[in-house]
């Protein structure tokens, strides 16, 4: 397998994981406290990861400046970008959700601009960013629930709007500074950094008299725990480290195509001609995105 094939192999990786993930995350915090729900699973997570990187592969411990830049990736892609995120899907259609998300991308392109001038789009890269979010619309619009409580739903609104720019400004920033060190290390600090904010929210607000662990909510935290977080995030933070922002960033319109294909297979839900007609303008978006990138690597190697 060479190096540049890599990269991409971790992109579809997370594409593939975070698409099964996007109903489970739904069916998670319907069940669980939702601090409680992200906090546990980030610091459980981003331990594990440390722990298999420090004891068994012998990593070297990281220079202060590494681990304050982890820090900070954490508060804006773990705290905000996951913690916050998840909170608003508690309280928002995941419909809207994924319409939501689906501005990542617009954002990245736009701060790549003014913070990472190297990858920023070409006219044909807009296109498909701009092609790419109609998509994913026309592909989520039959799934907007009316909402029944209108002052949680614009809440749900803000914090997952929230989380998105904040996604979006951490992915971005990620690529401003270069470290020698293992893209996993960076996967599992911002893992464990970002949970301990969440967690100790989750210690002030609480949990229910009447909430009790089931089974069902031990696999959503093990499926989270280890497909969700340990290989799709450290598939992200690898294909961040080696790919422009902006091409990475079409995860978010691939994420919901397979959560609701998967719904198909498995829910025997119905196929529209709308989630057709969308679906094909999205993977249009992802090739003419994929495409300008190809495009600028072409050039910048004449």
């Amino acid at each position: 397998m060479d190096r540049l094939s890599k990269p991409y192999i971790a992109l579809m990786l997370t594409c593939l994981i975070w698409g099964t993930t996007y109903l489970v995350n739904k069916l998670g915090v319907t069940q669980i406290p939702v601090f409680l729900f992200t906090s546990t699973r980030q610091l459980i997570s981003g331990g594990l990861l440390l722990m298999y990187l420090f004891i068994i592969k012998k990593h070297p411990w990281p220079d202060t400046r590494y681990l304050l830049f982890q820090g900070m990736m954490a508060l804006f892609m773990i705290t905000l970008g996951n913690g916050i995120g998840t909170y608003g899907l508690a309280y928002i259609d995941s419909g809207v959700s994924a319409i939501l998300a689906a501005v990542s991308p617009v954002i990245i392109a736009l701060l790549t601009i003014y913070l990472k001038p190297d990858e920023q789009l070409n006219r044909i890269g807009w296109l498909g960013i701009i092609t790419g979010f109609g998509g994913v619309v026309m592909i989520c619009f039959d799934k907007l629930a009316p909402a029944p409580n209108h002052d949680s739903t614009v809440l749900g609104f803000i914090f997952t709007l929230i989380s998105v720019v904040a996604w979006g400004f951490g992915s971005v920033i990620s690529k401003t500074r270069h470290f020698e060190y293992s893209p996993l290390l960076a996967a599992g600090f911002q893992m464990f950094f970002g949970g301990i904010p969440l967690a100790i929210i989750a210690l002030f607000v609480g949990v229910p008299n009447d909430f009790h662990v089931t089974t069902n909510m031990l696999i959503i935290w093990v499926y989270l725990i280890g497909l969700g977080s340990i290989v799709a995030f450290s598939c992200y933070i690898y294909a961040l480290k080696h790919l422009p922002a902006t091409l990475v960033s079409i995860q978010s319109y691939i994420n919901p195509i397979i959560a609701i294909f998967l719904g198909v297979l498995f829910l025997r839900e119905k196929v529209s001609f709308q989630l057709i007609i969308g679906a094909v303008l999205t993977f249009i978006g992802v090739f003419l995105v994929n495409y300008s990138q190809y495009r600028r690597r072409k050039k910048s190697n004449l």
